[in-house]
């Protein structure tokens, strides 16, 4: 209801809106000058544009100033004028801005005063230099061909004055018997022209004519005269009714020539220009014949007649005005009234349709309200029986822990005895390695797990005993100090000189610094720093481990404690459970642990114990830390250096699990060349420098997983012939589907058997045999196309994918068009296909059976069969055809292919 009522005032607001006056355009006029002239102008503007409702006119006057006219018109430009219509006071100075405004896309038209080159959408004004020959033809009457002329200039640079001038100079050469003594700059204005006209007289007293550029310098002239009680002839021009008109009728001066103002002329041509219609873009306006004493009168009354007529158009426009203004209020309260009503009865329809939906929403609120209630004594008793489940689950996941604890003590002694044994192979110690480190990351596990459920049921006991924290702290981390030297990981230890002297059950707190150790160097990287820190601040002591590893999401710090949670869901380091009982065994001593971590930048925890102590001195019941143990549980394992042989398969192992690389290294390495990769990209980049024989890849990786893997393996032209056997830790079909979507060949469920991994490998490598030995079987036809294999649409069925055929055809119709060429080498080949020499070499020989080198002899010994058998050329021309440098080397080779030589060939024929 509040939209609909919204809607209505807002187009009510519209409606009043729609009753303002809008207009479409704006024109901007900029005068050079304030004076009569440019005032009937102006007039005559502002009267064309009451006959133009769609658009409004300012005019700016420079005052005879370059740097006021520069300023109005950039004025106009950057207050949205749509076109600017200028006068100009100098060409020169006033030139650049019209060109720059110009240039900016705002239409631009010139009146009366021109400016240098072409910088204008159009051009307005009077021929002046034809104003120039016609005073000059006046003159010369008046005077009757004889006698001497004073010029006075307009301002200097402006274009009127200077064509003005030379009209008059050009029709005065007609008439020898009449000279220009001299010619002065009047700038336009009486003042100056006053006193320079005094000047001219004083010197020229008997001249017979003075010619003035404007009819202000006109009057001057003639006071100066009449001062000087001289009568020469006085010429102006413009014709503006308030001082030239009225000039000739006082016969203040003789005559005056009409400047045509046309300002009617200028507002329909930008208007033209703005709505798209033709226009002329050079408008010259025609010179009407001078002002004298026989027309001054009649001009002046047809002036005063068009100001009357003027008057009453504003008068009678403004009286338009004031009724539009008055129709559109009415219009529009009438919409307003009718919204309003509207508005009413909407208003009312909605209060009545509020009543009854509210009615209805009671009466089924009420029926939620039951629903809910049953509900939520449905949720209790399901919670009631979750927790009851969980409890359950909880002490049979505790019981299983305490009957796993003596079967693995079984299998941790044994494995550890083996492990130190003297007399096992190098490969065999490796893997017991393996085992015993394993071994004791489950015996670990089953003790947190055990530990933890003690404390959630309130059983786990603190052993307080006084020690020296300080040295105790420094025993437990230096024991890690050989597992960072050989990550490469700097270990800084920093303990503060002061009393830390504190009573600390030593089991748990060793617990929870080899906890947060072992985490910070499992996720540091290879040249990163761990610190470990221990101080007392006040009434506590604390102790921080520093990274510099990858960080923790914010998100994840506030549940980084809570039991079961791990950061990385997907791709886990660990049981979840070492943090939470880290935590716990904290609080348990009223201390507390707090983590900053930034993504990128690494993390540090922090715990702060307080000060305590017990009566009595009590001797330490932990003895030091076991560096042995802790490098066996957290030590990558030794392995063995291995010569990496050519006349072994190459598998590529890729695992993020370095202990199961280290192992299929050990089950493989007697028959296969094994490379190992951490992570889907690493793999793809080993998959193209080595192009293996066979890859066998984990699904579940970070950076990429092993479905990309695969998916980019099978894509890439260099490695899509490989064969590749996933290794899983979940056996659901789905995945499997997902896995053979992306290119896999096979599926190894972990954990595996090794005979199986063998055998399966194995199998793989064989069909890969089989499809070689198809391919390598097609060069041995003597007809057919090469590129498929000559063994029937069985065999055929065998060739691995469309990658591999149109890589083999792109290098067979590579090789056919340069086999004549006697200098192709593989390097050249590799380059055209876009891979490596060993990678080409590897590529060719795992689909063919055929060294690259090898497949191009085959091919030209085949082509040169053909030949041979098909036409009448010389050996020697078939030879040199097929790309052999000598027809000896060809017989030669021809005949190691076939048993015979190309001529004993052609005699059977």
């Amino acid at each position: 209801m509040i939209y609909i009522i919204g809607i209505i005032l807002t187009a009510g607001l519209i409606l009043v809106s729609c009753g303002e006056e809008k207009k479409e355009y704006r024109i901007g006029v900029s005068q050079c000058s304030n004076d009569d002239w440019r005032n009937k102008m102006n007039e005559e503007i502002e009267r064309e544009i009451l006959v133009h409702p769609e658009a409004s006119v300012e005019i700016r006057s420079a005052e005879d100033s370059n740097a006021k006219q520069i300023a109005d018109i950039r004025y106009f430009a950057n207050n949205g004028f749509d076109i600017i219509i200028v006068a100009p006071n100098e060409a020169d100075a006033i030139t650049p801005v019209i060109d720059s405004v110009y240039r900016s896309g705002i239409p631009v038209v010139v009146f009366d005063r021109n400016v240098n080159g072409h910088s204008y959408t159009a051009f307005q004004g009077a021929d002046n230099e034809k104003i120039g020959v016609l005073a000059a033809r006046y003159a010369s009457n008046l005077m009757r061909d004889k006698g001497s002329v004073l010029e006075l200039y307009g301002l200097k640079g402006s274009t009127p004055a200077i064509s003005r001038h030379e009209g008059f100079r050009k029709e005065l050469e007609s008439h020898p018997g009449i000279k220009i003594e001299a010619s002065a700059y009047g700038n336009w204005k009486y003042e100056d022209a006053l006193h320079l006209a005094d000047s001219l007289l004083s010197v020229y007293p008997d001249v017979d004519c003075i010619y003035a550029h404007n009819d202000r310098m006109a009057v001057a002239a003639s006071d100066a005269a009449r001062r000087r009680k001289l009568d020469p002839y006085i010429i102006g021009i413009d014709a503006a009714p308030e001082i030239g008109m009225k000039a000739v009728r006082d016969s203040v001066i003789d005559a005056t020539f009409l400047y045509p103002t046309e300002g009617h002329r200028l507002i329909k041509t930008a208007l033209a220009i703005l709505k798209g219609e033709p226009y002329d873009s050079v408008a010259k306006l025609p010179i009407p014949s001078a002002v004298d004493l026989s027309n001054a009168d009649i001009l002046l009354i047809q002036n005063e007649s068009l100001k009357e007529e003027t008057s009453k158009m504003k008068s009678l426009k403004s009286e338009i005005d004031q009724y539009w203004d008055r129709h559109s209020a009415q219009t529009t309260l009438f919409y307003v009234s009718i919204a309003f009503v509207v508005m009413l009865c909407v208003l009312l329809f909605f209060i009545l349709r509020a009543f009854w939906l509210r009615k209805g929403y009671q009466e089924t609120l009420l029926r939620k309200n039951e629903q809910l209630a049953s509900q939520h004594e449905e949720q209790k008793r399901l919670n009631t029986r979750l927790e009851e489940a969980t409890r359950s689950k909880l002490m049979f996941f505790t019981n299983v822990s305490h009957d796993l604890r003596t079967p693995l003590t079984l299998i941790a002694e044994p494995v550890e005895q083996l492990a130190g044994a003297e007399n096992l192979t190098p490969s065999q110690k490796t893997l017991m390695h393996i085992a015993d480190k394993n071994v004791r990351i489950l015996k670990r596990l089953l003790n947190q797990i055990l530990d933890f459920r003690a404390y959630e049921n309130g059983k786990l006991d603190v052993n307080l005993v006084e020690t020296d924290f300080g040295a105790l702290a420094k025993d437990w981390v230096e024991a890690f100090s050989n597992v960072a030297r050989s990550r490469d990981i700097k270990l800084d230890i920093k303990i503060e000189d002061a009393d830390l002297r504190l009573a600390v059950d030593e089991e748990k707190i060793e617990r929870v610094v080899y906890n947060l150790m072992s985490n910070a160097l499992k996720y540091t990287p290879a040249n990163g720093s761990v610190c470990f820190s221990c101080g007392r601040e006040g009434d506590k002591i604390f102790f921080s481990v520093c990274d510099n590893g990858p960080g923790i999401k914010e998100e994840d710090r506030k549940r980084i404690f809570d039991r079961f949670f791990q950061v990385d869901r997907v791709h886990p380091k660990g049981s979840g459970i070492g943090l939470s009982l880290t935590k716990a065994f904290v609080e348990l001593h009223g201390g507390e642990i707090n983590v900053e971590s930034e993504v990128g930048k690494g993390s540090e925890f922090k715990v702060i114990l307080p000060v305590v102590h017990v009566g009595v001195d009590t001797e330490s019941s932990v003895a030091g830390t076991d560096r042995a143990a802790i490098e066996a549980e957290l030590a990558d394992v030794e392995t063995q250096e291995r010569e990496f042989s050519e006349d072994k398969p190459v598998i590529l192992v890729i695992d993020d699990n370095e202990d199961i690389r280290v192992m299929l290294e050990e089950l493989l390495s007697d028959k296969y060349n094994v490379v190992g990769a951490s992570n889907g990209r690493e793999g793809i980049r080993y998959a193209t420098r080595y192009v293996p024989d066979l890859v066998v890849c984990d699904v579940m990786m970070p950076v990429m997983d092993g479905l990309e893997c695969c998916r980019n393996i099978k894509e890439e032209i260099s490695t899509s012939h490989i064969p590749v056997l996933m290794l899983t830790a979940c056996s659901m079909d789905e995945q499997k589907v997902a896995g053979y979507e992306s290119g896999a060949d096979g599926y190894i469920s972990k954990p595996f058997n090794s005979a199986v991994l063998r055998s399966r490998i194995e199998n793989l490598l064989e069909n890969r045999r089989r499809i070689k030995n198809i391919w390598g079987a097609s060069h041995d036809r003597s007809e057919g196309d090469l590129s498929k294999p000559a063994n029937g649409s069985a065999e055929r069925r065998i060739v691995s994918t469309d990658v591999e055929n149109e890589f083999y055809a792109r290098f067979l119709k590579l090789v056919e068009s340069r086999m004549g060429d006697a200098d192709m080498n593989v390097d050249q080949l590799a380059s055209e296909m876009g891979l490596g020499r060993s990678q080409l070499y590897r590529k060719i020989k795992a689909l063919t059976n055929y060294s690259p080198v090898e497949l191009i002899r085959n091919l030209r010994l085949k082509r040169a069969r053909h030949l041979l058998t098909t036409t009448d050329r010389s050996i020697s021309e078939i030879a040199y055809e097929v790309g052999f440098s000598t027809p000896a080397y060809f017989s030669k080779c021809y005949r190691e292919a076939y048993g015979e030589t190309p001529t004993e060939l052609r005699s059977r024929l």
